[in-house]
């Protein structure tokens, strides 16, 4: 009883061991279970052994469960770790009361413990498989005392407590959970040092299976077994590696850990050379600055008039923002010339221009020279008062009589052509007062220009001549 009572605290200082191994980074493994043991039969030679297990004469005992002591649960304990794919080292510990049927012996205080090798086949494609077989070898101390019994060894020796066992078997792991199964092993236990077969057993175990040691170290959730970054918390989708500035591209891929950025630049951001908000990839003019709906580039002003092309209707001709990047147009020309000669006077019944009225004079003379080589159809019109012919007569010359005033005042006389129309468009019926009818009175400017100012030449409308009237010096 205190030698199983010995045994028992063995398996205690094994267990408690194990639990310090537990935190190491490799996985291991704790199997709690019940052994028994069969020396009726175990045979001597290699080929007893093989032709017993195989269907010999001895097959019978083999199986028999008569002959086989049973120890109670907590009797066998197994430490197992993985030193690589397919081979784990374990240590194996059995101890109980056993006694020797074979040769009669009773129960003894039986310990063996040793360490031992296992070979896994389907480790080898998938490790993590239910089914888990594995070939077993071992070297163990065993202690079961023959002392008190007349079984010698070949040199006719008394056998005694202690032994070198060797011990050779099969097993399999049946993994309920990753980290729970059940475990079976059968093993051949010879003492080839005491040169006598007596101590020889078979044992089969059962265990309850529970892996530890696959640790978390950066306490993320997820085993270092399975974490590229076992000391950084991290994410799940990215197999434990964290994502610091959260662009979806982990840590350990990311340029730019600190700053977001799309994946296809290595989780940096695309830079923005000139500050437009336009990224250099997408930015055809990445060094200057321009609006994204020009792909950032400038819009280009090409005529220099301080109007965008992309708003310039004349993007080639400097032009004015109020015609739309355009030059100013004739008919602009000529209606500021019309406004300046507006209410200009003539002596009573005559062509001659009053004084009063050089100033108006004066200013349509400055419009038509700004017009950059205009040409203008410059038509007299009366008022009512008067027969049809007289007044068509007196309009033809108040017309010339403004082109000459013009022509003296620099405006180049092949921009000018003037022709009178007299009351064909009055309004004012010819009883009304003389200032009602001045209304009628007046020389109005048209721009002509191409085809209709050569067309002008040839018309029927008559085209009254300019007469110069120079000034007196």
């Amino acid at each position: 009883m205190k030698n199983l009572k010995l045994g028992i605290s063995a398996l205690a200082l094994t267990i408690a061991s194990t639990v310090f191994a537990q935190t190491t980074s490799n996985p291991w493994l704790i199997g709690v279970g019940a052994h028994g043991v069969n020396h009726v039969a175990a045979g001597g030679k290699a080929g007893d052994v093989l032709s017993t297990a195989f269907g010999g004469d001895k097959i019978g005992q083999l199986y028999n469960i008569n002959d086989f002591t049973i120890t109670p649960p907590l009797s066998k304990l197994t430490v197992a770790r993985n030193l690589a794919k397919g081979i784990v080292l374990d240590w194996q510990t059995s101890v109980g009361n056993v006694d020797n049927k074979k040769y009669g012996m009773g129960k003894e205080f039986m310990l063996m413990t040793g360490l031992g090798l296992q070979f896994k086949f389907a480790s080898l494609w998938d490790e993590e498989s239910f089914f888990d077989p594995y070939v077993r070898v071992g070297a163990n101390y065993l202690r079961h005392d023959y002392s008190g019994t007349s079984l010698v060894n070949g040199d006719g020796e008394k056998l005694g407590a202690n032994h070198f066992a060797l011990a050779t078997g099969l097993g399999s792991n049946f993994w309920l959970t990753k980290n729970f199964g059940l475990g079976i092993q059968g093993d051949y236990v010879s003492t080839p040092g005491n040169k006598s077969v007596a101590p020889n057993f078979w044992q089969a175990s059962a265990s309850l299976l529970f892996k530890f040691g696959n640790t978390d170290r950066d306490k993320d959730g997820i085993l270092d077994k399975d974490d590229l970054c076992p000391d950084e918390p991290g994410l799940p989708e990215f197999q434990g590696c964290p994502d610091t500035d959260g662009d979806g591209v982990p840590d350990k891929d990311d340029q730019c850990k600190d700053v977001a950025g799309p994946v296809e630049n290595n989780g940096c951001p695309w830079p923005d050379t000139d500050g437009d908000g336009v990224v250099d990839k997408d930015d055809a003019c990445p060094t200057v600055a321009g609006p994204a709906e020009n792909k950032g580039c400038p819009w280009p002003d090409t005529d220099n008039d301080g109007i965008l092309d992309k708003d310039d209707a004349c993007p080639t001709v400097p032009g004015l923002a109020e015609y739309n990047g355009c030059p100013k147009p004739q008919s602009a020309f000529a209606e500021e010339a019309t406004g300046a000669l507006k209410g200009i006077y003539f002596d009573f019944n005559k062509a001659t221009i009053k004084s009063e009225s050089g100033v108006k004079i004066d200013q349509a003379a400055e419009v038509i020279k700004s017009s950059n080589g205009g040409t203008f159809l410059l038509t007299g019109h009366t008022d009512k008062k008067g027969s049809d012919t007289y007044n068509l007569n007196l309009s033809r010359k108040r017309a010339a009589a403004v082109v000459a005033a013009l022509e003296q005042r620099g405006v180049n006389g092949s921009q000018l052509k003037s022709v009178g129309v007299g009351e064909r468009d009055a309004v004012v019926s010819e009883s009304a007062s003389n200032a009602e009818r001045e209304a009628d009175r007046k020389v109005v400017v048209e721009a002509v220009n191409g085809a209709a100012w050569d067309a002008l030449q040839k018309s029927d409308l008559p085209v009254v001549k300019k007469k110069v009237v120079r000034k007196r010096k």
